[in-house]
């Protein structure tokens, strides 16, 4: 079955009617005021989304695990969880662009697998502030 541009458009908008969802620019007042009341964290995680992820070592990745394991502040926990979460995607796609598409699937799975292993390298390394962990990620997929 073949559809045009329009009829396209309206299946598009029939279904984000179904979902309830707005199209954009029509956010009621309410919407508008809760995202102006979003907590924003005090402190960037350890290792921040502006950081140059060549400079990071073993130690930055260390001590973002400790706090995402800690049970002592759930949204510091929660938050580094996220940081971990986004090197883990960003260190897939590198590897994927630079091995051709030559690596696993990106699932929970791979994820938990390459983090136990770099985790795994920084822990034994002697003095981790000193081991690049962009290096530790190359020589982990190699």
């Amino acid at each position: 079955m073949r559809f045009g541009a329009v009829g396209i458009a309206v299946i598009a908008s029939l279904s984000l009617a179904a979902c309830g969802a707005e199209p954009s620019g029509t956010a009621d007042a309410t919407t508008e005021a809760a995202a102006d009341d979003m907590e924003r964290p005090d402190e960037a995680p350890v290792v921040g989304v502006n950081d140059n992820l060549v400079s990071l070592t073993c130690a930055n990745f260390l001590d973002t695990a400790a706090v995402a394991t800690s049970e002592e502040d759930e949204e510091a926990a929660i938050a580094a969880q996220d940081e971990i979460a986004a090197g883990l995607i960003w260190i897939h796609g590198y590897l994927f662009a630079k091995g051709d598409g030559d690596v696993s699937v990106l699932s929970q799975t791979w994820m938990e697998e390459t983090a136990g292993r770099i985790y795994g390298t920084c822990s034994e390394a002697e003095d981790p502030s000193a081991v690049n962990l962009f290096e530790v990620v190359l020589d982990e997929s190699a």
